[in-house]
C-alpha cells in the first residue's frame, strides 16, 4: 500500500513571514531599503536613547551627578570618593574584559567603536572580528556604559555608533541583502546613533556618508535621511528641543573676528596631529604595559581608573563626556590659562583612558578640548581687538569644528554637528574655514584617527 503524496513542508508560514516574502518579490528594492531604514531609524534611536540615560543613571550613582552635570558634582565630593568612582568602574570593565575573553574576544579583549565599523565597511570578510554581533556588541556596550558611567574621559558617540550598526547588522542578516546595500543600512545605523545622540539628523546623515560609508551615492541618501530624522525625533521627543550648548548670540559679528579664522585653523591643525599620535598610540602602549609586567589586559582598567580618580581630584571638569565644561566654556566661566590647562589635562586623561582599555569615542573629548583652545584663542584674540567677550565666545564655537573636524577627518558633519549643538548661525562660515585648513594639514601629515586606526587593526589582525 502506497503512502499518499505529502508537501515538502507542513509547516505553516507565520504571517511576518508572508509579509516579508510579499514585500521582497513585489516592491522595488529602493522602497524596501527605505522600510528597513525607518525600522532601524526607530530601534537605533530608542536604543542610544537607553544608552544615554544609562550612563546618566552610572553618573549618579557613581558621583550623584543629575543631566550630566558631572564636573560640578565631582567637586562637590571628597576627593577619596572622586578617587574611588573610577577605580570600582575600572574594575566593573576589567571583569568584562575577562568575561569577553571567555566568550570569543581573545587574549587582547577590548571595547568596540567607529573605526570597527569603518573597517565592517571596508572589508565585508572582516565583520565577524567586528563585533557587529549580538553577544560581543551588548557587552562592548556595557563596558563603555560603565566606564562613562563612572567617569572615563571619553565620548559616547563611539560606542554610539558601533550600537546603531551592530544592531542595523544584525537585524538585517537574515534578509539576505547583497553586500552592497548592507553596507547603506550599516550607514543608518550609524546616522541613526550620531542623530539621536547630538539631536542632529542633517549631521547624522553626513556623518555616515563622510565617515562610514566614504562614498556619495545618491541611492544611500533616502535611507541615510530616513534613519536619521526617525532616531531625532524620538531624541528630541525624550530630551526636548533645546540645543545641547546654548551660545551666547553674536548679532551682527565684527569683520575682524573672521580674519583670526585662518590662524585658529593652524593651531586646531597642530593640535590635532598631537591628539592623533597620542591617542591613536595609547591602546598599544597599554598593551605593551600590561606585556612588559606580565599581566592581562583586563587588569589594565582598574589601574587606570585609579590613575584617573587621583587626576580628577585636582581637575573634576576632564571627567566623563565633558559637556557640562564645554557648556561653561562657551558661557565664559573660565578663564584663558585655565582652558589652556585642561587642554593638555584632557589629551592625556582621554590617553590614559584609551590605554587602560575603558574604549568609548573621542568625538566628545575632542570637541571638549576644540572649545577650550578656542576659547583661549578667543580670549586673546578679542583683548587685541577690544572685544574680548564676543571673541570667546566666537572662537570657542569655530575651536569645537576645527579640531574635531581634523581629528575625525569629517570637515562638513563636525561643522554641521557644531551648529546644531549651538545653533549658532554667525559661526558657521568661520567654522568651515578653519576646520578646512586644519583638515587639510591633517590630511598631508598621515590622516585622521579613524584612518589610522582601522589601519593598526588591520595589520594587528583584530
Amino acid at each position: 500500500m502506497t503512502k499518499p503524496d505529502t508537501p515538502p513542508s507542513t509547516k505553516a508560514k507565520s504571517p511576518f513571514k508572508k509579509a516579508l516574502i510579499f514585500l521582497r518579490r513585489r516592491w522595488p528594492i529602493a522602497l524596501q531599503l527605505w522600510i528597513i531604514a525607518a525600522i532601524i531609524g526607530f530601534v537605533v534611536g530608542w536604543a542610544v536613547i537607553g544608552l544615554r540615560l544609562a550612563i546618566e543613571f552610572g553618573e549618579f550613582v557613581f558621583f550623584q551627578a543629575k543631566h550630566e552635570n558631572l564636573s560640578s558634582a565631582a567637586a562637590s565630593l571628597p576627593p577619596l570618593s572622586i578617587i574611588a568612582a573610577p577605580l570600582v568602574g575600572g574594575c566593573i570593565v576589567g571583569l568584562l574584559l575577562w568575561l569577553g575573553s571567555k566568550i570569543g574576544m581573545g587574549d587582547n579583549p577590548r571595547p568596540f567603536g567607529i573605526p570597527d565599523v569603518i573597517k565592517a565597511r571596508r572589508y565585508p570578510n572582516r565583520i565577524a572580528k567586528s563585533g557587529l554581533n549580538l553577544k560581543e556588541g551588548l557587552l562592548s556596550v556595557a563596558i563603555s556604559t560603565i566606564a562613562l558611567g563612572s567617569g572615563a574621559s571619553t565620548g559616547r558617540e563611539g560606542p554610539a555608533v558601533h550600537l546603531g550598526a551592530m544592531l542595523a547588522r544584525v537585524g538585517t542578516h537574515w534578509l539576505q541583502l547583497d553586500m552592497r546595500n548592507v553596507r547603506t543600512l550599516l550607514g543608518c545605523g550609524a546616522a541613526a546613533a550620531v542623530s539621536a545622540s547630538f539631536h542632529a539628523p542633517l549631521a547624522g546623515v553626513l556623518f555616515a556618508r563622510e565617515v562610514i560609508l566614504q562614498r556619495y551615492r545618491i541611492v544611500d541618501i533616502g535611507p541615510v535621511a530616513v534613519a536619521s530624522v526617525v532616531a531625532a525625533l524620538l531624541a528630541r521627543d525624550n530630551f526636548g528641543n533645546q540645543p545641547v550648548f546654548m551660545s551666547t548670540i553674536i548679532e551682527d559679528p565684527s569683520v575682524f573676528l573672521f580674519l583670526g579664522t585662518p590662524i585658529m585653523g593652524l593651531i586646531s591643525a597642530g593640535l590635532a596631529m598631537i591628539m592623533i599620535w597620542l591617542w591613536s598610540k595609547a591602546p598599544q602602549t597599554g598593551e605593551n604595559l600590561a606585556k612588559h609586567f606580565k599581566l592581562p589586559v583586563w587588569v589594565l582598567p582598574p589601574f587606570g581608573g585609579l590613575a584617573l580618580g587621583m587626576f580628577a581630584v585636582a581637575f573634576p571638569q576632564i571627567l566623563g563626556v565633558g559637556y557640562e565644561s564645554t557648556a561653561a566654556a562657551l558661557a565664559g566661566g573660565y578663564g584663558a590659562l585655565f582652558m589652556l590647562i585642561l587642554v593638555f589635562a584632557k589629551l592625556a586623561a582621554t590617553a590614559l583612558c584609551l590605554g587602560a582599555r575603558f574604549g568609548s569615542g573621542v568625538f566628545s573629548p575632542s570637541i571638549y578640548v576644540g572649545a577650550m583652545i578656542g576659547g583661549a584663542f578667543g580670549a586673546f584674540y578679542g583683548w587685541i581687538t577690544g572685544d574680548a567677550e564676543s571673541g570667546m565666545v566666537f572662537y570657542t564655537i569655530v575651536g569645537m569644528g576645527a579640531v574635531s573636524g581634523a581629528v575625525l577627518g569629517a570637515p562638513v558633519s563636525t561643522t554641521l554637528i557644531v551648529f546644531e549643538l549651538t545653533s549658532s548661525y554667525e559661526t558657521a562660515a568661520a567654522s568651515l574655514v578653519a576646520v578646512s585648513l586644519a583638515t587639510v594639514l591633517v590630511q598631508s601629515r598621515g590622516g585622521a584617527l579613524f584612518e589610522r586606526q582601522v589601519k593598526m587593526r588591520m595589520r594587528q589582525n583584530y
